[in-house]
């Protein structure tokens, strides 16, 4: 996977320049978690579940949940835009072994921007994000819609429904099946085109009880839907239906 040095230092620059003070909070999170063995896989695995981010008085703030970084540029506590970035797993090596005979597929890495607002907890936002690493050469758009609520002092749950739009070249790399991509694998030829990928739901708690450190924990559940639910991969191999279970102990510090 060849990632451009200008896409590393475009990010430093955005990071250095973006006018945040570094006198905020922060909260750094280490877990562990199981996610399905590829997308659209009936098998899982377990997973390392990461967190750290930090917010800043402007409304300023960044936010690294597993492989998903954002960086909110705009002073503001309602609107936020930024760069965000994403790295793809690679699938190798499953379980399923006519998946398994097809072609490796390396990680991706994948930049592009965000947008969206928080109105009294309310929380919409719209990221799309391209394949830099010329892995997939695909374009993902992702919606989501939450709140944020507070159900005790020290007890914060987030539900957010999402959606994910996927062009062609994303389909074709991980639903596919071709001449090109087969690899040994008896599975039949399939050709899978750009539309809604995905639609599910994540709810995310976390539990702060002492001054510092806390418990987080995150479900998600997501439907594959149109040509990725109908893959050979998904209906034949797998499940269309994909869940994510991560908890993780969390430390929090800063003015």
């Amino acid at each position: 996977m060849k990632v451009s040095k200008k896409v590393w230092l475009c990010l430093l620059i955005l990071i250095l320049t973006s006018g945040t003070v570094w006198a905020g909070k922060y909260a750094a999170g280490l877990g562990a978690g199981v996610a399905p063995d590829y997308e659209g896989s009936e098998d899982y695995t377990a997973v390392p579940a990461l967190m750290f981010k930090g917010n800043y008085d402007s409304g300023r703030y960044f936010s690294l949940l597993g492989t998903n970084f954002m960086l909110n540029l705009v002073p503001s506590q309602t609107f936020s835009f930024g760069p965000a970035l994403n790295y793809r797993m690679e699938r190798d090596d499953v379980d399923n072994d006519r998946v398994d005979d097809m072609d490796k597929i390396d990680g991706a890495f994948e930049a592009g921007a965000f947008g969206g607002f928080n109105i009294n907890n309310f929380i919409l936002r719209l990221e799309m994000l391209t394949d830099v690493s010329d892995e997939h050469d695909g374009t993902l758009v992702k919606g989501t819609a939450g709140y944020r609520w507070q159900a005790m002092p020290a007890l914060a749950i987030t539900p957010t429904l999402f959606t994910t739009y996927a062009d062609d070249d994303y389909m074709d790399t991980y639903f596919g099946v071709n001449a090109g991509n087969r690899g040994s694998s008896t599975l039949p030829n399939y050709e899978a085109d750009g539309g809604m990928k995905d639609f599910g739901i994540n709810v995310s708690a976390h539990y702060t009880p002492w001054q510092h450190w806390g418990v987080m924990g995150i479900m998600s559940y997501s439907s594959l839907l149109n040509d990725a639910k109908d893959s050979p991969i998904v209906d034949d191999e797998g499940d269309k239906g994909q869940m994510f279970f991560g908890l993780m102990g969390t430390y929090r510090w800063g003015q």
